[in-house]
């Protein structure tokens, strides 16, 4: 049995990292340039979410934070798209991240390994800005150390 305060040193932050390229992931399928987001916190420090574990404790840390989500959409101009936020496959296991929007995107949430739908219509301008509140949720006693955690973007067009 992990001590919790040991476990909260070892599961201290989770490092974010927005991963933008022009590139085509797979046939219809192209990643977004979110090369001028920027997040508040690039180490998020994760948190107990119950204070005193017992022994059939809620295990679950998690932290929140805010991103400047600056998406360039400009090869999409004036098209329809359904446009993705995706989150890579965790080291340690699962992860939740939900967010709420201000309004540009629709807010959602995902798991690591999936993407979640944030728009589903025509492109109107050549950058789309947008703030996240975003929360993160894991089962902190797989987290031993510090870890990258790979938030993406992607546009399908219709």
């Amino acid at each position: 049995m992990i001590d919790r305060r040991s476990a909260l040193a070892a599961a201290a932050a989770v490092v974010l990292v927005l991963a933008g390229a022009s590139s085509a992931h797979s046939a219809g399928v192209f990643r977004v340039d979110d090369s001028g987001t920027v997040v508040s916190q690039n180490q998020v420090p994760m948190r107990w979410r119950k204070p005193a574990p017992g022994r059939n404790a809620d295990h679950t840390v998690e932290a929140r934070l805010r991103v400047s989500l600056r998406l360039n959409l400009a090869p999409w101009i004036n098209q329809p798209v359904r446009l993705y936020m995706g989150l890579a496959p965790a080291i340690s296991g699962p992860v939740q991240a939900s967010w709420r929007t201000q309004g540009r995107l629709l807010s959602g949430a995902t798991r690591s390994g999936t993407r979640a739908l944030v728009f589903d219509g025509t492109v109107a301008a050549g950058v789309l800005e947008e703030t996240l509140e975003l929360a993160l949720e894991t089962d902190g006693r797989a987290l031993v150390s510090s870890e990258s955690l790979q938030f993406f973007f992607e546009v399908e067009p219709r």
